[in-house]
């Protein structure tokens, strides 16, 4: 009989489980039977558990109980099952319940084993063979058939104390209902497991074929697979560490980037456990000692929503100042710097507060998030320049970056291609970001060959001869994941199966049945559980901090936290001390053992300790409560309080708007998101789904072109009419107007929505909306983008007619569009009164404001209305404040405005003018914003310039592109200057099919002239030109002086010496 087999009485289920062994032992054992090692009781705490659920269960129990006497039935029983539970403790399983006929195991509960789909296959496959020889014995004496069905599944339960009293640790989930279900399913004498045991399981155990078996309580088959037989030899476990071994080819290409000594940027891509941090390792080490400074910051998963977190940890890598107080940080900075910045410049104060070192009394820049995010580039990449040393940004597991560091620092790594610094990032497959996707180069870590994973093994445990199978084992078990390898070798070592120290270990304990990871959270999963109940607890508490913790917030959770416990876990290699001073800091030592313990959690714990956390981060500083309000949001959701963490998220958003709008619009995102999981009934439930909605409209304009913005606008209007939130509804509204103007050349909706728009204003008390003049702007830009020039004027006289403490963007933009749509009409003494005083009210206003007032003068400019000399000097000083401020908008409709001025003012500066605008259409096709106003006169002019310098094809096909997205949804008055451009170059080129498709373009719009005066000026030109090149000589005069009569009612300047030429010139008819 099995050592472990019970004589005499019945089966007994088994009592705790050995954490050194593995070895059940009885429910009042205080040490293992086995080794002698202290026992752990099961906690009373019910937590999730990954485990493979057994059942097993007689064939034809009813039939054995008519012919057997009971007392001989019973001892049959009892024997059977005692056997059964010695092959199911032999493999570290736990004996659940008997059934009578019965029993269910458990395998991965108390104790978390990492291979236990493998276990629970061998125990049935043990079980099977105790059970036949047990059989033919019970044939012989009694002259009856004995046989078991055996069921497996594998997958996650709640295992705990249910219920009061001894023995009440089970498992409760549907993997136990559905593993009973696969019992009654297999064969007498079989094993049939589920879909999910056979996955973990199909690389180290044979398997029937998929079949598909009836169960009870579900109307369709399930597939399964019956288990044939285990290899043995397969079961594998655990971790340890060694130095990097099959990545040099790797390495020689980072190598690469000091050795050229030009700037690159490299991705190392793989996926978790590879070996992309030993890489960088190895990298920053033979780096270092070839005189390269090395750089490195890590990005953390719970900081993904916190916007520049991962620059600030780049930046104050690069200056050395963790451990610094902010005063000594920032002198810190400034001597590394060498005068580079002055300490009360606006860009310290700029690269300070993305250090989080700022000085808290500095008054507020006016600078945009835009402009900051430029100017940050721009220092950092001048200091490198004037330090001269080589330098290597590395930032690894950018998978969690935060969205604005991303971007800024894919702009950072652009920049650096003029010095000899280079960026290197580490990322999961799964990431495909703007750090990805600017990579000059990408390293694509696979698994290790066999071969060198072997060479890993002996490095870690040695050569002693006792260890020559498990190493060989080992080298199976890890599939070429160095992690693997490590914690398998840790985890040998931690049970007591070798002894030694790194390198020289030995085998002690003969049983080397290894067993095999099947993931590494099941690795990680049974290091866990063999803590101390106490340092078990302080894992759980710091996974729901983060990835990253320090004591403080860490006690916030766990009272019981102290230094000497977390040094135990450092000791373990759990975790990593990453700062002493001022603030003990700590973090996972590998993201997955964070994550392993956070998800081992129930749901109501983890809410708990959310909900504490969150209290803790807005009690500690309540000096920084809005800005923490992302974080607190997330930890409140994570809680399950919806409604709170709605609250905040809009904080957050309140608070992050004027600093970076992006970021405030994920905030936004998030608060709707929520609000829609909110219970209908909920109070304010439609304002607080409302709320969201409208700002995300409002400010699309912005950002660029939302794919999901009409839905989004359905959606708003649909729920702010069935609570009759009209203010709210004018808002959203008036952002849908100005993106469709701005941005997708859908001039016509966007007139449409403004009649509808006009219709709420009506039933609403004006002074009730604070944002009524954005409002009303909106209407008047889409009525003049679509040439509805008198319902424009009635709303600008509305506007006019309210009271203005002061003059705003709105305000000055109603003095310049009036003088815009009287200077199209033919009004120019009073056009012109109307756009100098909205130039000059604009001169008081922020660089965007400024910036969008000046384009409008050029735009006449364009048109011809306009000379442009006497501002060119202010247009230029308004390019460079803009720049300075760095908003995206207002860059763009600057460098319209002084590139178009330039370009028709000075022949000389061509070069300069065209360069400018050049980068505007770049910005403008990057960012997708101002496309619709802004892009065909700059289209126009750039394609005009391509084709004096011998690209005259390729501007057509550019200008033809523009001009086709336009004609029907672009600005009516502006469409022009693509039209008279694209006419003109078609005549220029001249074969028949270019001129069939000028008069083309001049008849479509012919149909489609929208009764402005100013806007007939190209057409009437483009007729005479395209008359002169067809030798139509009488048609060429009358459209000629048709041109210069309009040009000198409509007081054209700029183009009155061009008109009059025509109209004296002699066409020779053909």
């Amino acid at each position: 009989m099995d050592r472990n087999e019970v004589d005499g009485g019945g089966p007994t289920a088994a009592g705790p489980v050995c954490g050194s062994c593995g070895t059940s032992s009885s429910p009042a054992a205080n040490f293992c039977s086995e080794c002698g090692a202290r026992l752990t009781h099961a906690s009373g705490a019910a937590e999730y558990k990954q485990v493979t659920v057994l059942f097993a269960d007689v064939v034809g129990s009813m039939k054995l109980a008519a012919e057997l006497p009971a007392e001989q039935l019973r001892d049959i029983m009892n024997e059977l099952f005692n056997r059964a539970s010695a092959a199911v403790q032999r493999y570290q399983g736990t004996v659940d319940k008997f059934t009578g006929d019965g029993l269910m195991a458990l395998f991965g509960a108390p104790v978390a084993l990492e291979d236990h789909a493998l276990r629970a296959c061998t125990a049935a496959a043990e079980i099977q063979a105790v059970t036949r020889r047990f059989a033919d014995e019970v044939a012989r004496r009694h002259g009856v058939r004995l046989q078991l069905r055996v069921g497996l599944n594998s997958g996650q339960v709640i295992a705990g104390a249910i219920g009061s009293g001894p023995g009440t640790y089970t498992a409760v989930g549907h993997p136990v209902g559905m593993a009973q279900r696969m019992e009654s399913a297999a064969s007498a004498g079989g094993v049939l497991c589920s879909m999910s045991t056979a996955r973990l399981v199909e690389e180290s155990a044979r398997l029937g074929p998929v079949e598909a078996v009836l169960i009870k309580g579900v109307d369709e088959p399930v597939p399964a697979r019956r288990l044939l037989a285990v290899e043995s030899d397969r079961m594998v476990l655990g971790r340890n560490e060694g130095a990097m071994i099959g990545r040099d080819a790797d390495l020689r290409c980072l190598l690469e980037l000091l050795q050229t000594g030009r700037s690159r940027s490299v991705g190392v891509m793989g996926a978790p456990g590879v070996g992309k941090s030993r890489l960088i390792a190895e990298f920053g080490t033979v780096a270092s000692r070839l005189g390269a400074q090395i750089v490195l910051a890590r990005c953390g998963s719970h900081t993904t929503n916190l916007a520049f977190r991962a620059m600030a940890r780049l930046l104050r890598a690069l200056f050395a100042v963790d451990g610094l107080g902010a005063p000594e940080a920032r002198t810190h900075t400034l001597d590394r710097l060498d005068g580079v910045l002055a300490a009360d410049s606006a860009d310290a104060q700029i690269l300070f507060e993305v250090m989080g070192i700022a000085d808290s009394e500095a008054p507020p820049l006016e600078v945009s998030v835009d402009g900051r995010r430029r100017r940050l580039v721009s220092v950092i990449t001048e200091a490198l320049r004037v330090r001269g040393e080589q330098v290597v940004f590395v930032l690894e597991d950018v998978h969690w970056i935060d969205p604005p560091s991303d971007e800024v620092l894919a702009d950072l790594s652009d920049a650096l291609k003029g010095t000899s610094a280079s960026f290197v990032t580490t990322y999961r497959p799964e990431y495909h970001g703007a750090l990805q996707q600017c990579s000059d180069e990408m390293i694509k870590l696979r698994p290790l060959a066999d071969a060198v994973a072997l060479r890993v093994v002996v490095q870690l445990v040695g050569t002693d001869a006792s260890l020559t199978a498990l190493v060989d084992r080992i080298v199976v078990a890890a599939a070429g994941n160095p992690f693997f390898v490590e914690e398998i070798v840790r985890d040998l070592a931690d049970r007591g199966v070798i002894a030694g120290s790194r390198g020289a270990y030995r085998l002690v304990d003969g049983a080397t049945d290894i067993r095999v990871p099947a993931t590494v959270q099941a690795v990680l999963a049974a290091r866990i559980d063999r803590l101390p109940s106490q340092a078990k607890a302080i894992v759980n508490a710091a996974a729901v901090i983060g990835i990253r913790f320090d004591l403080d917030t860490l006690q916030a959770l766990y009272p019981g936290a102290m230094s000497s416990a977390l040094a135990d876990l450092v000791s373990a290699e759990l975790v990593d001390q990453t700062e002493f001073l001022p603030r003990q800091r700590y973090c996972f030592r590998h993201p997955l053992v964070r994550t392993v313990a956070y998800e081992s959690q129930l749901s109501a714990t983890r809410a708990q300790a959310h909900r504490r956390l969150a209290s803790a981060i807005e009690a500690r500083d309540p000096a920084a409560v809005d800005e923490n309000a992302a974080l607190i949001a997330t930890h409140l959701e994570s809680a399950g309080l919806l409604a709170e963490a709605y609250h905040w998220h809009m904080r957050a958003a309140g608070w992050l708007r004027p600093r970076d709008l992006p970021a405030a619009r994920d905030q936004w995102l998030s608060a709707r998101r929520l609000s829609d999981q909110l219970p209908d009934d909920l109070e304010d439930v439609a304002a607080m789904r409302i709320a969201p909605r409208t700002m995300l409209i409002s400010t699309e304009s912005f950002v660029g072109i939302d794919p999901d913005g009409d839905e989004q606008y359905r959606e708003l209007r649909e729920l702010a009419l069935s609570v009759g939130d009209l203010r709210s509804l004018a808002i959203a509204t008036a952002g849908r107007i100005m993106s469709f103007t701005f941005n997708q050349a859908r001039v016509p909706e966007a007139a449409a929505l403004a009649a509808e728009l006009d219709d709420v204003l009506r039933q609403m008390d004006w002074d009730a909306v604070p944002e009524i003049d954005i409002v009303l702007v909106a209407m008047v830009r889409a009525y003049h983008a679509n040439g509805e020039f008198n319902a424009a004027l009635a709303v600008i006289d509305a506007m006019v007619a309210r009271p203005h403490d002061e003059p705003t963007l709105d305000f000055a933009g109603t003095y310049t569009f009036r003088g815009a749509i009287e200077l199209c009409q033919g009004n120019h003494d009073s056009g012109r009164r109307h756009v100098e005083e909205g130039l000059q009210y604009a001169r008081n206003l922020p660089p965007v404001g400024y910036a969008i007032i000046l384009s409008f003068w050029s735009l006449l400019v364009v048109l011809g209305l306009y000379e442009p000399g006497e501002l060119i000097d202010e247009m230029r000083e308004a390019l460079r404040r803009a720049e300075s401020f760095g908003d995206i908008c207002g860059i763009i409709t600057a460098q319209f405005a002084y590139g178009a001025a330039l370009l028709r003012t000075d022949e000389t500066a061509r070069e300069e003018a065209v360069e400018v605008l050049g980068k505007a259409r770049a910005s403008i096709v990057k960012h997708e914003v101002m496309t619709t106003n802004l892009l065909p006169a700059i289209a126009a002019d750039l394609a005009i310039d391509a084709a004096r310098n011998g690209r005259l094809d390729r501007a057509i096909d550019d200008l033809r592109a523009v001009f086709a997205v336009h004609f029907d949804g672009g600005v009516r008055a502006e469409l022009g200057c693509a039209g008279e451009a694209l006419v003109g170059l078609l005549i220029e080129r001249g074969d028949d099919e270019d001129l069939a498709e000028a008069h083309r373009i001049i008849d479509d719009w012919e149909a489609r002239r929208p009764g402005i005066p100013a806007a007939d000026l190209w057409w009437l030109k483009a007729r005479a030109v395209l008359a002169a090149a067809e030798g139509a000589a009488d048609r060429y005069a009358e459209l000629a002086n048709e041109y210069l009569e309009l040009c000198e009612k409509l007081d054209a300047r700029r183009l009155l010496a061009e008109a009059r030429q025509m109209a004296g010139k002699l066409i020779q008819p053909r």
